[in-house]
């Protein structure tokens, strides 16, 4: 134990020279296991110094075999070996200590940086609360704004409506002040025997005749704004252009002083006051007239089973319904109807056709020449007329046709053929029908953006449906028109009044409810209201209708109505986004779009909802109209009093009274025949007033169709029995059955007469109606005679009419007078399943894939539902062209409801759409689909799924799509951007937002390579990619994208039309297409005034070249023509000159100008609108090009015209006054220019105001003026008071008071002379 305990102390001098710090070290050197060596804390004493030298090896072995442990194991600290170890151990220390001597710095520098981080830091924070205060100030202070704004807007509301009451107030008075004017007028004509003219209308007409109203035009550019007609009233002169009369251009409307600069602002000003309604309804219709002599009758037969197909096929690819009348020559003896009926049915029919074809060969006919004389020689203006002459054998014509055929020649007008075999004629008459339905489908507008031929907005391209009533819109246009040409407007003015009233108030509103029974004239009253706000309402408001028909048809879904609103609410405001899909979606939308649309149209919305009862669930639908309506939103909405919902019942209403007066229904009765151009005797007319009095459901459809009726018959003998027949009627609907029953007995036919109740009653089961066409198909032994003849009978006797070129009930009346007659209760289910499948039969024989219509999809899916036919449901649903018929017009809503009913779930309907795209691809080949088709097929069934049912079914589709466009378009084509485009929203809509990211940059990509940067597309595109960036986090990225967005949109609005500035400019562009084709033909007055008429309007389309071209050849045709001092040719001259003068073409526009006015001058007085707009636009063009002493006389002139106009203290004679004192200024000559400023200053404040701006502005004039003469002390004065005077106007603006708008300039700080005409000139 000793020997250990010495060992142990021997080892610990040794462990003396180790420091705790490598501890570490020596465990890992010594120890095999990875250890850790520790030193043993025992204190151990120092180690006395050894004595001697270095003992030699042998000494210390011969003492380890007799000495001790300690004395074995001690060292000599002498030898080398051990100075190494303190050495080392030395340089160990050494460089330990100068590492603590590292990290002592590192340290005081680590805190010194700390302590200004820990400042920096203290500063931040003081910086963070200070901005944090200013942001709560800040927001307070927004806050505070926002309530004043508030507060100004409630004003605003407030003065608007006062201002409305008080227009409305005077244009009662005004109106009350001409019927009394009127009333007066009359009786002194009856007085003196004749009427007094009216000096002004006298010196209008005088002014018309004389100086144009036939197509000057901007004579005034650069014009200046009449102040005087801010403050007193004169004679309303015509500064615009000057059209043909009647005239597109109402010179008191808003295309008053336009010229090209203005053109854009005056379509946005038109836009304001435009009203849903056109002046015209475009027609679907596309009619073809045959007739021909009795040897042309194989003609007749071959062009109809040759080329009737095809011709429809066309006319369906065009958006047309085809009708073919083929006419014989001669009739039977035992026609069906009177020789009479005939003869009006064949005029009828040859005024509505298109193109009437007229096959002459050897025989006479009585009613082919009646069909040459009153088709080519009267009615040849505004349709194609072909008349095919065949020759004999020998070539050579009969006689009795050769006069004709010249006749023909010589006044063109008509398209003269010969042809000696019988299929060279019908095939020269089919290519002279093709080119005109092209023509016709031309002037159509095709909306949509496309590129190479390709719509880039919808999925298929030329199936259809580019020109389809995709919406209703036309049905609702004629159902509009068809209402406003009634006379029945007696006594409607008290429910104008109410109207009125409502439209005015103060919102918000619940809506007005117009109530009556049937035929009271709820439609009536509505439309003729509308037909006055549509000529009076220019304050900016929006007018939407809805007109609802049947209770089956497609206007009585009230999803389709919300559908088509939509879309015109989201015109109004250019949204890029698309309407929604889901309908309870669309629900919700809709009403925020009424506020957000209202709350931009300075007037609001007028919404008008016409038989809101026959809507398909009326209340489930409709609900959003009896929650709070937006302020600006005033709707008005008519129902029958028996059928009002319950919810509806505590709404404001009006109720429309039934014909209670005598006096009434005398004015109505005699209305209506006055109309006609029918006199009846007065035994007659008071039978029928007697009647109508003692009928208490008299109504004014009842009188209505009484008088149509008796119009008809007056000739007839048979009068008084047939109108003993309708007095026996109590009511509409009896006395539509007396109707039906007296046309089926004017049949001689028992067949006839069971086609005629077999045509009703396929009206009645019919979804929209049908077409003619469609009659025909249906009956097959149904012909063109006998149709022609019944429809003229049903139209005239409103039983039936057109409407979007089908066959509807004009009255509901009429419909339940059918079901009535012809559907009793014991067989009606029978008969009724009997039409359905005759009409089933005719459109399942259309349903391959190119001959599927739109009216095949819109009936076929209806009737077998009907049927309760659910095999053939599935079958029409799961036809991909009826499917893409309706999901292009937006009618994804129908194919869910169909669905529905036959209980399929969202899977079944995807795998049901994706086996039949698989088929129609298989078998592309073999019906002529493409491959392009296919993938327009596929894309329309993965948005279908993607908006519809499941997302995770829409990839398939969406992807074969994309593949099939790579395979057959080229790889940069902006279709393939669009596939992309969907299947990046799928990604998205998936939350898979990293995968939809370089979908959505490829399709940029390609729209920026193909389209351009600034393309509608391109926005589209960055938007998706702003909204991907944001749902992603990544801001940096969005932001300079949406940045180019908001750029490009800027830079598209001054260059791109809105879809409202369209619909303004719709009226001009048809005028051009109209007067395009009336340029062609010897030289005329007329046609040089058409050409004129022309060059105006593609001036003022911005095709400048086209205009200078029409413009010079009116002007070279006049000058031909005319006397050389003809206003006619100084209309020309001023047109052509004021485009030079528009396009800076001075030296061009001078001599022009210059030629004008010598002739003006010679024609009428110096105060002539014609003579006084040359002067002064000659005077700016002197002006501008520097001849000041040529300008100066017309100048001199422009005062003493404004002098005889408006009398020597006038503010127009002002503004004429500084006009020439400043031409004076720039002459140099000051005491010439002196007066004339004190004489303007005089009448500004005589009579306008001493602080109006014009004050302050001719001041300041004038007091540049004494600075250039030297004499600065009366410049300052005046520039003080012009000052205060501004000032003054700014305090008064700040106070919300808007002093009229002014064309002169001031400006405070530069020394410039301000005048009217060229706004500011420098000095």
């Amino acid at each position: 134990m000793m020997c250990l305990r010495k060992f142990l102390v021997a080892m610990g001098s040794g462990n003396s020279f180790l420091h705790r710090d490598d501890d570490d070290v020596l465990g890992t050197e010594y120890d095999s296991s990875q250890g850790v060596l520790k030193t043993i804390p025992n204190e151990v004493k120092p180690r006395p110094r050894l004595g001697g030298g270095v003992r030699s090896v042998r000494s210390i072995s011969k003492q380890q075999k007799n000495g001790s442990l300690r004395s074995a194991l001690s060292v000599d600290m002498e030898n080398p070996e051990v100075e190494k170890i303190r050495k080392d151990f030395e340089m160990y220390r050494l460089s330990k200590e100068n590492e603590l001597t590292n990290i002592r710095k590192k340290e005081q520098k680590l805190e010194t940086e700390n302590r200004r981080l820990r400042a920096e830091l203290q500063a931040k924070e003081k910086t963070c609360q200070k901005q944090k205060e200013e942001r709560d100030s800040a927001l307070e202070a927004e806050h505070r704004a926002q309530m004043r704004a508030a507060a100004i807007e409630h004003d605003r509301d407030k003065i608007q409506h006062l201002f409305k009451i008080f227009r409305e107030t005077k244009e009662s008075e005004l109106r009350n002040l001409l019927k009394a004017k009127q009333t007066l007028e009359s009786k002194l004509a009856k007085l003196g025997g004749s009427a007094f003219e009216d000096p002004e209308t006298t010196s209008r007409l005088e002014t018309s005749g004389a100086f144009g109203n036939h197509g000057d035009w901007w004579a005034t550019l650069d014009s200046e704004p009449s102040v005087g007609s801010l403050t007193h009233h004169h004679r309303s002169t015509y500064h615009g252009p000057e059209f043909l009369q009647p005239s597109i251009v109402d010179p008191d409307g808003l295309y008053v002083n336009i010229n090209k600069d203005d053109w854009i602002a005056a379509t946005a000003t038109l836009a304001n006051g435009y009203l849903m309604i056109p002046e015209s309804v475009p027609s679907n219709r596309f009619v073809v007239y045959l007739t021909g002599t009795p040897d042309t009758q194989q003609e007749l037969d071959l062009l109809c089973s040759k080329y009737s197909n095809q011709l429809r096929h066309t006319c369906n690819m065009e958006g047309h319904l085809f009708t073919l009348i083929s006419m014989p020559g001669v009739i039977d003896e035992d026609f069906a109807f009177s020789q009479e009926k005939h003869v009006q049915a064949r005029c009828r029919e040859i005024d509505q056709c298109h193109v009437s074809v007229i096959f002459i060969g050897t025989q006479s006919s009585r009613f082919v020449e009646m069909d040459v004389n009153y088709g080519t020689l009267r009615c040849c203006s505004y349709k194609k007329t072909i008349v095919c002459f065949k020759d004999t054998v020998h070539g050579q014509d009969v006689s009795e046709f050769c006069e004709l055929r010249s006749r023909l020649t010589e006044e063109g007008k008509a398209k003269v053929l010969n042809y000696s075999e019988v299929e060279d004629g019908v095939d020269l008459v089919f290519q002279e029908i093709v080119p005109y339905l092209k023509h016709i489908s031309d002037k159509k507008e095709k909306g949509g953006l496309v590129y190479q031929g390709v719509n880039l907005e919808e999925p298929l391209l030329d199936w259809g449906t580019a020109v389809w009533d995709n919406l209703h819109d036309f049905e609702q246009l004629e159902a509009f028109r068809s209402a406003c040409q009634s006379t029945c407007e007696l006594g409607f003015e008290r429910y104008y009044e109410r109207l009125n009233a409502h439209i005015l108030a103060a919102g918000p509103l619940p809506p007005l409810l117009i109530c009556g029974a049937a035929g009271s004239g709820k439609s009536l009253l509505l439309a003729k209201w509308m037909e006055l706000q549509l000529y009076r309402m220019n304050s900016g408001s929006l007018l939407l209708y809805h007109f609802v028909g049947a209770p089956s048809s497609c206007t009585a879904d009230p999803m389709l109505m919300i559908h088509r609103l939509t879309s015109q609410l989201m015109q109004q405001v250019n949204a890029v986004a698309s309407l929604a899909c889901d309908n309870s979606l669309l629900m919700e939308e809709f009403p925020k779009w009424l506020e957000k649309v209202s709350s931009r149209m300075p007037g609001g919305i007028i919404l008008v909802i016409d038989s809101a009862d026959r809507f398909q669930k009326v209340e489930t639908h409709l609900k959003w109209l009896v929650d709070p309506l937006p302020v600006d939103l005033r709707v008005i909405v008519s129902a029958r009093h028996d059928q009002i919902p319950a919810a509806w019942k505590s709404w404001p209403s009006v109720v429309l009274e039934g014909m209670n007066s005598a006096r009434n229904v005398k004015d109505l009765l005699q209305a209506e025949l006055s109309s006609q151009g029918t006199l009846l005797s007065e035994e007659h007319e008071d039978r029928i007033l007697t009647h109508c009095l003692a009928s208490p459901s008299c109504s004014p459809l009842y009188l209505i169709l009484m008088t149509s009726f008796v119009t008809r018959c007056y000739n007839d003998r048979s009068l008084d029995s047939n109108l003993d027949l309708l007095l026996s009627t109590s009511d509409t609907t009896h006395l539509y059955q007396a109707i039906i029953s007296h046309i089926i007995d004017e049949c001689r036919s028992s067949s006839v007469a069971d086609l005629i109740q077999g045509i009703l009653l396929a009206v009645y089961a019919s979804r929209n109606g049908v077409s003619e066409a469609e009659l025909f198909g249906a009956f097959s032994e149904l012909t063109a005679v006998v149709w022609s003849t019944l429809r003229l009978l049903l139209t005239d006797f409103l039983v039936l009419t057109l409407r979007s070129g089908l066959l509807v009930f004009a009255h509901e009346q009429a419909r339940e007078a059918v079901a009535e007659m012809f559907l009793n209760e014991c067989d009606r289910e029978e008969k009724l399943k009997k039409i359905y499948r005759r009409l089933y039969a005719h459109y399942s024989s259309c349903t391959r894939f190119s001959e599927v219509t739109c009216r095949t999809a819109d009936e076929l899916p209806w009737i077998c539902q009907q049927l309760e036919d659910n095999t053939g449901l599935e079958l029409c649903l799961t036809n991909l062209s009826i499917f893409v018929k309706l999901f292009v017009r937006g009618r994804c809503f129908e194919l869910v409801t169909y669905w529905q009913n036959l209980g399929a779930d969202k899977i079944k309907i995807s795998q049901s759409y994706m086996s039949a795209a698989k088929k129609l691809e298989d078998h592309c080949n073999s019906e002529s689909v493409t491959l392009t088709s296919v993938a327009d097929i596929y894309e329309a069934i993965g948005r279908f799924i993607m908006n519809h049912c499941t997302l995770s079914e829409a990839l398939n589709p969406l992807q074969r799509s994309l593949e099939l466009r790579e395979t057959s378009l080229d790889p940069d084509h902006p279709v393939i951007a669009r596939s992309l485009h969907f299947l990046a929203l799928l990604h998205e809509r998936q939350s898979k937002l990293t995968t939809a990211e370089p979908l959505y940059k490829q399709a940029l990509e390609i729209y920026e390579d193909s389209l351009g940067k600034d393309h509608l597309l391109v926005i589209k595109q960055l938007d998706a990619l702003v909204l991907l960036y944001k749902k992603l986090g990544k801001n940096s990225l969005a932001e300079p994208l949406q940045k180019r967005s908001i750029s490009v949109k800027k830079k598209l609005k001054g260059h791109l039309m809105t879809t409202m500035n369209i619909k303004a400019t719709e009226t001009l562009q048809k005028k051009v297409l109209e007067l395009d084709d009336l340029t062609i033909g010897p030289p005329s007055v007329e046609l040089a005034r058409t050409i004129n008429e022309i060059g105006v309007l593609h001036y003022l389309q911005g095709n400048f070249g086209l205009s200078e071209s029409l413009l010079i050849r009116s002007l070279e045709m006049r000058s031909a023509i005319l006397k050389e001092d003809h206003p006619d040719l100084a209309q020309s001259l001023n047109n052509l000159a004021a485009l030079y003068n528009d396009r800076k073409l001075y030296d061009k526009a001078a001599p022009l100008y210059e030629r004008a006015l010598e002739i003006r001058q010679k024609l009428f007085p110096v105060e002539h609108v014609g003579v006084t707009s040359i002067i002064k636009n000659l005077g700016i063009l002197y002006k501008k090009t520097g001849q000041l002493d040529k300008a100066e006389p017309l100048y001199q002139k422009m005062v003493e015209s404004k002098e005889k106009s408006f009398g020597a203290c006038h503010p127009a004679v002002a503004t004429a006054i500084v006009n020439m004192a400043v031409l004076y200024s720039q002459m140099g000559n000051h005491s010439a220019a002196e007066p004339l400023y004190e004489r303007a200053l005089k009448i500004y404040e005589e009579t306008l105001d001493p602080y109006h701006p014009r004050v302050s502005e001719t001041m300041v004039n004038m007091a540049l003026l004494k600075y250039e003469q030297g004499d600065f002390q009366t410049a300052a004065k005046l520039y003080r008071r012009a000052t205060e005077i501004k000032d003054n106007e700014s305090v008064s603006n700040g106070k919300g008071i808007s002093p009229p708008s002014m064309s002169i300039e001031a400006s405070a700080t530069l020394p410039r002379v301000t005048n009217d005409d060229d706004k500011q000139i420098d000095l």
